[in-house]
């Protein structure tokens, strides 16, 4: 077996059932081509080059999952059809015309889904963009062609009037003919009452014998030689006209799909483009749904092994069930030896462990829950199942040491070696120290290594050597079943005495094999069981207190819940109220002016006392209190409860809140604080800026330039009154010129008011555009 300088041997890929992986994806495609691209996948040893794909299946996996689908069905192979148009004056056939004008609607429909949610999908937004589309081109070729690949009547006029002629034509032909064939005339020469085509040209069939009873052309006998197929003078001419249409027809559909190619010619590299843009998304797409029907997802890159209820992937496509497996290998103790009985599970455990490396590092996602970690493997070694080679005249022994020797020279501290019953086909001991040996030499050289095992010698070393973990695959003595669950920093028991009386084997010949036994081995598997005695009992312990420990995290969550939805009610309230409060000032407002108005018109003020000190009354009774007093916000002063001092809130983080106490600051629970008066803060009320005025204005102007927008907005407005209750019907507004920002902000605002405004710019001579003279109905 030669191991290749990537590292990845096509026979270790095979082993660990990569090649079968790969043929049932192939059958989640879409495409002969993408079908191609799935089985040259290959694992890469490259950290950035396995991130890079195992990010970009992530940002497809991200839009597939939130749109619930992907725009794509089965569509056609176009690649023939490419490189027939790359072809100068090559014409294409209405079906590869229709195939690439399937691809450019999918790629619309495509470019349609993608247009929002590709955008901050770096790895795929290349890809976006080499899709490319024409609904322009679409329309022309599918109103020239109908889906069965005809080119229609409709596609040029000249080909309308063709196959217009050829209808008139046949339809003369056919009605001479059945005359003759339905004539009493001819019936004892017709052989049947039928008209028919040979070589293109209508005929009538006539028996052998009385051919000559009609003058014609023969064309072709029947296979009995008893009908001649003949075509009569009297439509020879209309014939030969027909002949003369269909070729006219074949020249003029020629040049259409002609017209139509070279449409298609000038954007053949955006249609390849396109075309291998499709190509890979169907890829994606189809790793996307077995990720989603086998709820699989994409592990950290680490330099630990952690695979949390890993499934083996081949076992989930053939609908197997069994436990899934929680995968551990330390960084510093990468090496992990498995003991258990036969059929207990633990080529199981290699198998998934390798070929889910394989998966990960070439891009696919894999059978693990959320949180899962892995490195990234410069190689991955396998010895597994009978090596015997018949052509190389090997036994299994060694088959298994040419192997191992091979894989020693080659791997490295960033290697994964999958070893399945280390050194088999010897005698027991001396196996069990070349095992010793070869995993000594994988410790030297760092490499990350499973192996499985049954014997004892090779146990004992891997629990005194702190680069080993070891573990043991449970099994079910009722069922005489594996359980696939593994027990770390437990030594498994091979169980072969068990296993022979269960299944019936002779009782007096197993009494006799334990006389065999060392006095040592007995008492180190009495060890052992007790030992798992104690673990299962843990194990069990620890189970229900996780159990008990989800339980305590769900009501948890429950009243966090609860508490945010009070919380969202509160808010709503307060919301509520102020837009109450917002309404009824609005209301006010527009009463207000209305007063103002009646007011100017009646030159009198006493409406305007009576209405501002029932509002003021009013609006002493409509205060808005906050629900919720022990909602805490920055800038809010506060109490300790039951204690005098007070302070100012400067931040707020979940139930805590800091506070300066006079210069000093401190975390206080929310909890134990109460909100109380700001007295720095003057009471709010609502105010109009309405006065009675002791002084009336001199004239109707007003000067804004040099105020800011909102100083500038404040004195028209006060001005605006003034100049409505002394009658002013016309005002000057003075904002100058400079960027026009104040001019825009007054003439907004006089929009706004109540009154109906009509403003312009002065003349030239009295301002121009530095001033806007405002006009009150």
């Amino acid at each position: 077996m030669e191991v290749k300088k990537d590292k990845f041997s096509k026979d270790y890929l095979n082993l660990l059932e990569y090649d079968k992986l790969l043929d049932r994806l192939s059958k989640l495609t879409l495409n002969e081509k993408t079908k191609k691209l799935i089985y040259k996948t290959k694992p890469s040893s490259e950290p950035k080059e396995v991130s890079k794909k195992n990010k970009e299946i992530d940002q497809f996996i991200q839009i597939f999952s939130r749109e619930g689908y992907f725009p794509l069905n089965e569509y056609p192979d176009i690649t023939e059809a490419l490189n027939l148009l790359s072809i100068e004056e090559s014409v294409l056939s209405p079906k590869d015309l229709l195939n690439i004008t399937s691809v450019l609607l999918i790629s619309r429909q495509i470019k349609n889904f993608l247009v929002e949610s590709v955008r901050d999908k770096d790895l795929l937004l290349p890809l976006y963009k080499n899709l490319f589309s024409s609904r322009e081109t679409e329309k022309i070729i599918n109103d020239s062609i109908d889906p069965s690949g005809m080119v229609k009547d409709s596609a040029s006029r000249d080909l309308r009037a063709i196959r217009t002629g050829i209808k008139e034509v046949e339809h003369k032909i056919i009605g001479i003919l059945e005359n003759m064939v339905n004539s009493y005339k001819y019936s004892d020469v017709i052989q049947e009452k039928l008209v028919t085509v040979r070589k293109g040209r209508y005929v009538i069939p006539v028996k052998q014998n009385f051919s000559s009873k009609i003058k014609g052309i023969i064309h072709d006998r029947s296979s009995s030689g008893q009908t001649i197929y003949l075509e009569p003078v009297n439509v020879v001419e209309l014939n030969n006209k027909l002949s003369d249409l269909k070729i006219r027809e074949h020249i003029e559909v020629r040049k259409i799909l002609k017209f139509l190619t070279d449409i298609l010619r000038k954007k053949i590299v955006q249609i390849r483009k396109t075309f291998d843009a499709i190509v890979y998304f169907d890829y994606l797409y189809t790793k996307a749904k077995f990720a989603k029907e086998f709820k699989c997802s994409i592990p950290e890159i680490s330099q630990e092994v952690h695979l949390i209820q890993a499934k083996h992937p081949i076992f989930l496509l053939d609908k197997k069930e069994f436990k899934p497996l929680d995968i551990k290998i330390g960084d510093e103790n990468k090496g992990l030896v498995i003991t258990g009985p036969n059929t207990g599970g633990k080529t199981v455990f290699l198998k998934t462990l390798g070929l889910i490396s394989l998966m990960f590092q070439s891009g696919i996602p894999v059978p693990v829950s959320e949180g899962s970690k892995i490195p990234v493997f410069d190689g991955v070694f396998v010895d597994i199942g009978d090596m015997q080679s018949i052509e190389e005249n090997l036994s299994t022994y060694s088959a298994h040491i040419e192997n191992i020797k091979k894989i020693l020279s080659n791997v490295s501290e960033k290697s994964l070696v999958l070893l399945d019953e280390l050194i088999p086909g010897t005698d027991p001991d001396e196996g069990a120290a070349i095992g010793i040996g070869i995993l000594k030499k994988l410790k030297e050289k760092k490499a990350y290594t499973v192996v499985t095992t049954h014997f004892r010698q090779i146990k004992i070393y891997a629990l005194s050597d702190s680069y080993f973990e070891v573990a043991s695959v449970g099994f079910d003595k009722k069922k005489l079943s594996p359980t696939y669950t593994v027990h770390y920093h437990s030594v498994g028991e091979s169980m072969a005495f068990y296993i022979a009386e269960k299944l019936g084997f002779d009782s007096s010949v197993l009494e006799e094999a334990k006389k065999y036994l060392s006095e040592t081995s007995i008492e180190l598997n009495k060890a052992i069981r007790t030992l798992e005695e104690y673990k299962t009992r843990y194990e069990k312990e620890h189970e229900e207190l996780i159990k008990l420990k989800l339980e305590l995290s769900s009501e948890k969550e429950k009243y966090e819940k609860l508490t945010k939805e009070l919380e969202e009610y509160k808010k709503e309230k307060w919301k509520k109220a102020v837009k109450e409060a917002d309404e009824y000032i609005s209301k006010l407002r527009e009463e207000g002016y209305r007063i103002l108005k009646e007011v100017k018109e009646s030159k009198s003020g006493k409406e305007l006392e009576k209405f501002i000190k029932e509002k003021r009354n009013s609006i002493g009774d409509f205060i808005l209190e906050d629900e919720d007093k022990k909602e805490i916000n920055i800038g809010d002063i506060v109490k300790l409860k039951g204690k005098g001092m007070k302070g100012e809130v400067i931040s707020v983080r979940e139930n805590k809140a800091n506070v300066n106490f006079n210069g000093i600051k401190m975390w206080v629970r929310i909890s134990d604080l109460e909100k109380v008066e700001d007295e720095r803060k003057e009471r709010k009320e609502i105010k109009f800026n309405i006065k009675k005025q002791t002084h009336k204005i001199q004239k109707p102007e007003v000067n804004l330039i040099g105020l800011t927008k909102e100083e500038a907005i404040r004195k028209l407005s006060d001005f605006l009154d003034k100049a409505i209750l002394e009658g002013f019907s016309t005002i000057r507004i003075i904002h100058g010129y400079g960027s026009g920002i104040l001019r825009k902000a007054v003439r907004d605002y006089l929009d706004t008011v109540p009154y109906k405004i009509k403003y312009e710019d002065a003349p030239y001579h009295e301002g121009g555009m530095g001033v806007t003279i405002a006009h009150i109905d």
